[in-house]
């Protein structure tokens, strides 16, 4: 074995550690996937996580801002054959094996930096373009690693991307408002007559019947996503088909959940047990990998 595979061998390793310790939902998905790809996903996963965890750091936005720039140098120095570490290593590995997009990658990055600063949201298609900075073009890039032929894949895949993130933006409502981050349109919270601080108390405010109709309508466009983005499974390869429909499981429980828990996302995260994302990942597994 030459240094070079060596270390790829021992960087795969170590991000498959990384990714079960901090993986959550994305960890049961990948779990069934065969290594190369299993790999592949870790390793955009691991980049991903680098750069999110860059734009939450408890630090002004000046600081986040240029460590994402010294972030987006070292990806281009990665993508030019010169990674520094074991870590970005297996990112150029999975880039040149799976021909990843580079503009994709500059993309996440990008969709993280718009999370350093202050956050509101004016309209349905300014939340559209952020969830697909953020979300929508991570599908894109998984999407190369489960490998397809039909060029439909691509919006559908963005379209999976955006529901996932649509559902993690009403899981979070209210640490993301505490963050000072709102997701939720100016044009949807005026239609249900809402302000911020109506967000921030949620079912306990004086107007929590409106504030129960706007998360209705969010979880049912939320659901309309999937619909549209599950239409992806059949078209990528066979081996790789239960990913993207266990992701899908696992988010739309957590919208049931939020559903069933009254909208009351404001005094803790909503999550899933790991039996249950067990359950619901081998399930999904099955039905997409045994469907004709």
């Amino acid at each position: 074995m030459s240094l070079s595979s060596l270390e790829l061998e021992l960087g795969y390793r170590r991000c498959a550690r990384e990714v079960r310790a901090a993986a959550g939902n994305f960890y049961y998905a990948f779990r069934l996937l065969p290594a190369e790809k299993r790999q592949g996903l870790h390793a955009l996963y691991r980049f991903c996580r680098g750069a999110d965890d860059i734009a939450d750091a408890p630090e002004d936005a000046g600081r986040r801002l240029r460590r994402l720039e010294s972030y987006r140098s070292t990806l281009e120095r990665s993508l030019a054959g010169e990674p520094p570490d074991a870590g970005w290593l297996i990112l150029l590995d999975t880039a040149q094996r799976f021909s990843l997009s580079p503009q994709h990658l500059h993309q996440v990055i990008d969709g993280c930096a718009a999370d350093c600063r202050p956050m509101r949201i004016r309209s349905e298609q300014e939340l559209a373009d952020y969830c697909y900075g953020v979300a929508g073009v991570v599908g894109l890039l998984s999407a190369r690693i489960f490998r397809y032929q039909d060029p439909q894949v691509e919006g559908l895949a963005v379209a999976l991307g955006e529901a996932m993130q649509r559902t993690n933006i009403l899981r979070d409502l209210g640490e993301d408002l505490a963050a000072g981050r709102r997701y939720l349109p100016d044009e949807v919270m005026d239609r249900f007559q809402l302000s911020e601080e109506d967000l921030l108390v949620g079912r306990r405010g004086p107007n929590a019947h409106r504030y129960h109709d706007l998360m209705a309508h969010e979880v049912e466009l939320a659901r309309e996503r999937f619909r549209t983005g599950l239409q992806l499974v059949p078209l990528v390869e066979r081996d790789a088909r239960g990913c993207p429909a266990a992701l899908a499981a696992l988010y739309q429980a957590l919208l049931d959940r939020i559903e069933r828990d009254g909208y009351d996302v404001q005094g803790r995260r909503v999550r899933l047990s790991a039996r249950h994302k067990v359950g619901l990942a081998l399930v999904a597994w099955a039905s997409a990998t045994l469907r004709p």
